[in-house]
């Protein structure tokens, strides 16, 4: 069975945005159009769990933090996206990421740490916020987020739902990127890579905003952005 992307494509990406990625700001990110081979990419969308579906959802309801759904367990996932989420940890894909990044011995989650599928609907969202940095069943520092987003091929720039990357003293907002499908966002996570869609969705009922979230590790990280461990940090709450 072929791999959710195209090897040789994204190699060739990598080569040639390494530097706009490393330079890139408040924080290195890039956003990639049609990351996946976009037949995969449509059967995942027809495949995505619904909000009502035997997934064992983590539903996440603290009012101006995150409200959504979201599931790690890959037992219950349709198998195209467990096919998916196995060829986004593998050796191909993660050789991808260090060319891209810079950031070498970069390890993959099995466990989806908060990360797999993640769902919201109409009023649900994100606050702004910088992730964990210490993944305690792997021992390993968090260096890399991948979202890629499934969403409807109608989404409309009214309902809300864009990334917000934020300057990394949480002040202002430096960028949005609207989550249009099969498009995918790479960014490094510190403790203040500031990010989040934080306005309540105003989608149609039975609308959702639906992506696949990856994150990567490594067991080492650079002296000047090493802090004690911590959980997510939000806007307003973090510290220095």
């Amino acid at each position: 069975m072929p791999y959710c992307f195209d090897q040789a494509r994204l190699m060739a990406l990598a080569a040639a945005s390494r530097d706009q990625y490393q330079s890139a700001l408040p924080y290195p990110h890039t956003v990639i159009e049609q990351l996946l081979i976009p037949d995969t990419a449509r059967q995942l969308r027809a495949d995505f769990p619904h909000p009502d579906d035997d997934m064992a959802w983590d539903r996440f309801g603290a009012i101006g933090f995150e409200v959504k759904r979201a599931s790690p367990h890959e037992e219950r996932f349709p198998e195209s996206i467990r096919h998916a989420v196995h060829d986004l940890n593998s050796g191909p894909f993660i050789r991808f990421l260090e060319h891209l990044t810079g950031i070498e011995h970069l390890l993959p989650d099995p466990h989806l740490h908060g990360a797999g599928i993640h769902l919201s609907k109409r009023g649900d969202h994100l606050g702004i916020h910088a992730d964990f940095n210490w993944h305690e069943g792997l021992r390993a520092h968090r260096r890399i987020n991948l979202l890629i987003y499934l969403n409807d091929d109608d989404w409309q720039e009214t309902w809300g739902g864009e990334l917000e990357i934020w300057s990394t003293d949480a002040a202002r907002k430096e960028k949005s990127v609207a989550p249009i499908f099969n498009r995918a966002v790479i960014f490094n996570t510190r403790s203040d890579t500031f990010h989040g869609h934080p306005t309540p969705l105003a989608t149609p009922e039975h609308t959702y905003r639906r992506s696949l979230a990856m994150y990567y590790y490594s067991t080492e990280r650079p002296a000047d952005e090493l802090r004690p461990v911590h959980n997510t940090l939000y806007k307003g709450l973090h510290v220095a």
